[in-house]
């Protein structure tokens, strides 16, 4: 009877250190799959996140593109005027008061 129990004894060990193997594998398996699903879970988040932040500087991009902000900007901190009010406002030059002025600056320097 020793004979015949011992192979039986070394298939029911085998057996429990092979069971012992597959539920410790299957263990790490459950704990990777945890960890990439919070790791899926912080991305989605993320994109969600930056894809916010591209719809809200779309949205101020084209607030500031309007024609009526840059007219404004243009007036009030360039100081340019719009086109149609230049005509009201002209500058003439005569050559003769440009030769005279040059004339003046051409001495003054000599």
């Amino acid at each position: 009877m020793k004979k015949s129990s011992k192979p039986l004894i070394i298939v029911v060990a085998s057996f429990l250190v092979l069971i012992t193997i597959v539920v410790l594998i299957a263990q790490g398996l459950r704990l990777k799959y945890e960890e990439l699903q919070r790791d899926f879970a912080q991305l989605e988040s993320s994109i969600k996140t930056e894809k916010n932040k591209s719809v809200t500087n779309k949205a101020n991009y084209q607030m500031l593109t309007t024609e009526d902000v840059i007219k404004k900007f243009a007036v009030n901190e360039l100081g340019l005027i719009e086109d149609g009010q230049v005509n009201d406002r002209k500058i003439y030059l005569y050559r003769e008061e440009i030769a005279f002025v040059s004339e003046a600056v051409e001495n003054a320097n000599e």
